[in-house]
């Protein structure tokens, strides 16, 4: 029995895999391993801008998956991206990895042919997982203080107010510290992109929340 907490997906993820399930998809094993494939490949090379939306389209192309449309081979793409990425962080075992997608009622050949692309490409990705890093150092405190700059070597005197910013950073246990300056100009047009960021994480969330509560609807409908 697998131990779920190393699988947080999110129900539309959760919906997204149900549906490859052999008596509720079209896709073919065949096809099914055209997406897999392509999936791990392009999540085994250090990640461009386009990378995925590259990918995405060489699916759209691929003349027997055309006949699920651009939405569908784009959550398939990105589900499958998701559940393989947590899987390779996470570095679970053969037989836990393998107790997981049996949840999803897949065929045996299917649950194979997963499992033999990913343990190939599993220590490349996780290469490139280390590289880039599985999450972004967090802000635990800030320290700041007031200056006043008389002059400076290139500008001469200058005579004006500087904030010194301290942003002491966590990143895996250990703390980094982040020191610039700003002036009360650059301090105010820092914050005010900090609350545009903060609005647009809240308005992201709200849309999670209406596409969760779409997609668990979803799951107890594929139940």
């Amino acid at each position: 029995m697998v131990d779920n907490t190393f699988f947080e997906l999110s129900s539309i993820v959760q919906s997204n895999l149900l549906s490859l399930s052999d008596t509720k998809t079209g896709v073919s094993l065949e096809e099914f391993g055209t997406i897999i494939d392509t999936v791990c490949n392009s999540l085994a090379k250090i990640p461009s801008t386009d990378e995925s939306q590259n990918a995405i389209k060489q699916l759209e192309v691929n003349k027997p998956l055309g006949k699920l449309g651009p939405q569908r081979i784009s959550e398939l793409y990105t589900s499958l991206s998701k559940f393989i990425i947590q899987a390779a962080s996470q570095n679970i075992s053969s037989s836990q990895l393998k107790s997981k997608l049996k949840t999803f009622n897949w065929s045996s050949e299917k649950i194979d042919r997963l499992m033999k692309v990913f343990l190939v490409n599993q220590s490349k990705i996780q290469a490139v997982l280390r590289l880039y890093g599985t999450s972004p150092p967090k802000l635990v405190d800030v320290n700041w203080r007031l200056d006043y700059r008389l002059e400076t070597n290139t500008r001469g005197p200058v005579h004006e107010l500087m904030y010194i910013i301290e942003l002491i950073m966590e990143d895996k246990g250990r703390r980094e510290l982040l020191t610039f300056t700003a002036s009360h100009a650059e301090l105010e047009d820092l914050v005010n992109t900090l609350k545009d960021a903060c609005h647009s994480v809240k308005r992201v969330a709200l849309l999670k929340l209406g596409l969760q509560k779409k997609g668990n609807k979803l799951t107890h409908e594929v139940q």
